[in-house]
């Protein structure tokens, strides 16, 4: 296959119509064809419009949604075109028995509000197709074309390091299995099979139709489910995206201030409860002393009445006693005495001079009065000043935060809060329906790998007993050589990956002896890279750069073993390569990768010695040039790449 143009009208930056001729001229060793451009200059739409343009919907993968698709479709119509309507046209050449045909495909789409209309023409040599119906046409591109191989093909920078880091997935696996053949085998062993159920006797014809049937059942009904996850995650996605936008919507609608709003009132509410804290400690304390401590005089003042209170008992013993004292001792006066009545006014006088009687009415007992009042330490009296003191400054805590919460208005984000809860509701939702889908889906395959076996098993016993007829055990026998053939092509295509894949891959690294061999598992056609000392390399021990070095010479080798003239479609595989790899890439990889080599990369990429390097095999150039402005991008033809550069 050689692609001879391909021509874009509003299809992306590509406002307009913008044609691509990429012929080139192996003959006289110019192959490549390059496209340079600043990123977001249009090269990866491009690449996209060849996949596009050949698989519409399977170019997304297996198991996209029409509705992902539509979308897709609408959001790759310029923005800024005149028109709501895009088309990609691509013409190719493909030899056939011996001869090259011409063929043209044109795939365009226009707007219809929200929906899409599509539409998918081919014609082959001038001529539209007689013997397929139009609703055959993307079937039979597709045999043309298979979409697996295209992966390996047509592929970018993001398809490289996928390759690097895990080689050993479904899709690539199957897509080898074809790009070496080996898908062909595959099919005539099952073809073979059928046939050898059919020639079977009925009972046993009957268990395998049974379990065909339920094998094709399970399958139809795993791919609605796959088809139907694939709705549900693109809504699930664009779910998301009205969650997003509702989230800026709900920032810009005053939701950062409500949010600080929410921060203010959680700032009060904890001031509250301090509140209530203190006040309770102050309710505690002013049922205890509290109020005694507030009054320091008065306390002085209670303090001595109580002791004066306590006193005034023994005042009066003694007053009684001086009186019993002058009665005796004035009635002996008469026979002999020293004491008068003078002395006990002197004595009365002296015990006058003592505190005097309370004029206060006391409450309780002295003694516990004053008992109490020796707790009354100034300790707690510091420790009730700083209830109030600490009460008082939660008073204009609270004040402020009232005051700064009068100072907001959020009743425009309060529409947005709403929808951004209702999206989050739905994309919930949506979620759990999607994980519903996937235990159905998990299921399901359990379901089918136990039809699997009992199939498997079915087919060795109707081997057996095809034996004993004679077209079964030709068909036995043919199934016998095509295992056979397909274990020893497998091996002989084994070993010549092996082969390419050390050349190509000690071509292009600056480490020469890094790789000395490798192992291929044959089932998933996982690669263990071998050193020359013999030992393992873990992949993960390479650097970036080899790691994309690995991964270029992988697809460069299998391109070799297959033999497949496919043109090679290559995206920025510079960015990740040191300037030594580069040159390598230059001048040991493109000039030989493929009959056709269409190279987009930035003009930081290719530089003008890159450019020098791969003057002698270019056969045509362009410049992708972008205005932000007007968000489109213009074509320019390159006489001289390296002058362009320089």
């Amino acid at each position: 296959m050689r692609i001879r143009e391909i021509t874009l009208e509003n299809v992306g930056l590509y406002v307009g119509r913008h044609s691509f001729n990429l012929e080139t001229a192996p003959g006289e060793g110019a192959n490549v064809v390059t496209i340079l451009g600043h990123n977001g200059g249009g090269k990866t739409t491009f690449l996209d419009a060849i996949r596009l343009a050949l698989y519409g919907r399977r170019a997304l993968g297996p198991r996209t949604a029409q509705s992902t698709y539509e979308e897709h479709l609408l959001k790759k119509i310029s923005a800024t075109a005149s028109s709501r309507e895009a088309s990609i046209m691509l013409s190719f050449v493909r030899v056939e028995n011996g001869q090259e045909t011409d063929y043209s495909l044109t795939r365009a789409w226009s707007s219809r509000g929200k929906s899409v209309v599509e539409t998918f023409d081919l014609i082959r040599d001038g001529h539209p197709i007689s013997d397929l119906e139009r609703s055959e046409y993307a079937q039979y591109v597709e045999e043309l074309i298979p979409p697996g191989l295209s992966q390996l093909f047509f592929f970018d920078g993001e398809k490289i390091q996928e390759i690097a880091d895990d080689d050993g997935s479904l899709g690539l696996r199957d897509a080898i299995r074809a790009l070496l053949g080996l898908d062909i085998i595959d099919q005539l062993q099952t073809d073979l099979t059928v046939y050898t159920s059919r020639r079977a006797d009925q009972d046993s014809r009957n268990v395998f139709d049974r379990l065909l049937e339920e094998q094709e059942r399970l399958k139809s009904e795993l791919e609605t489910q796959q088809d139907h996850r694939a709705e549900l995650q693109s809504s699930c996605d664009q779910a998301a995206r009205r969650v997003e936008r509702f989230e800026a919507a709900y920032r810009s609608e005053g939701g950062r201030q409500a949010q600080s709003r929410e921060d203010v009132l959680a700032k009060l509410r904890s001031a509250e409860d301090t509140r209530e804290e203190l006040s309770a400690h102050l309710k505690r304390a002013a049922n205890d002393l509290l109020p005694l401590s507030l009054a320091p005089s008065l306390v002085d003042r209670l303090y001595q009445s109580a002791n004066d209170a306590r006193e005034g008992p023994q005042r009066d013993a003694v007053h009684g006693f001086i009186n019993a004292f002058e009665e005796n001792a004035l009635g002996r006066a008469s026979k002999k005495g020293c004491w008068s009545r003078e002395h006990f006014d002197e004595l009365r006088a002296s015990v006058a001079k003592g505190p005097a009687e309370s004029a206060n009415r006391l409450w309780a007992e002295p003694d516990w009065i004053l008992q109490r009042l020796n707790e009354l330490s100034d300790g707690r009296r510091q420790t009730a000043a700083n209830l109030a003191d600490r009460f008082d400054r939660n008073r204009e805590l609270r004040a402020s935060l009232k005051r700064e919460l009068e100072g907001f208005d959020t009743g425009q984000a309060e529409q947005a809060l709403a929808d951004l809860k209702e999206a989050e509701r739905t994309l919930g939702g949506l979620e759990r329906e999607l994980q519903i889908c996937d235990e159905r889906i998990d299921r399901q395959l359990r379901e089918l790998e136990v039809i699997g076996r009992k199939f498997r098993s079915e087919e060795i016993a109707l081997k057996r007993q095809a034996q004993e007829e004679r077209g079964s055990a030709l068909a036995v026998r043919a199934q016998g050589a095509l295992s056979e053939f397909g274990t020893a092509l497998l091996k002989d295509r084994i070993a010549r990956l092996k082969s390419e894949f050390v050349e190509c891959f000690n071509k292009l690294s600056r480490k020469k002896s890094l790789v000395a061999s490798i192992d291929v598992d044959p089932a998933d056609f996982s690669v263990t890279l071998i050193g020359s000392d013999g030992v393992t390399i873990a992949k993960n021990s390479l650097s970036a750069g080899e790691r994309q070095i690995y991964a270029i010479s992988m697809l460069w080798a299998l391109g070799k073993t297959s033999g497949r003239q496919l043109p090679i479609v290559i995206d920025t595989p510079f960015s990740r390569l040191d300037q030594s790899h580069r040159i390598s890439i230059v001048r040991d990889y493109l000039p030989t990768a493929s009959h056709q080599v269409i190279l987009l990369c930035t003009d930081t990429e290719m530089t003008p010695k890159l450019a020098d390097t791969l003057e002698a095999h270019i056969a045509r150039s362009y410049k992708l040039e972008a205005t932000a402005e007007a968000r489109q991008t213009t074509l320019f033809p390159i006489e001289d790449l390296a002058e362009e550069l320089a």
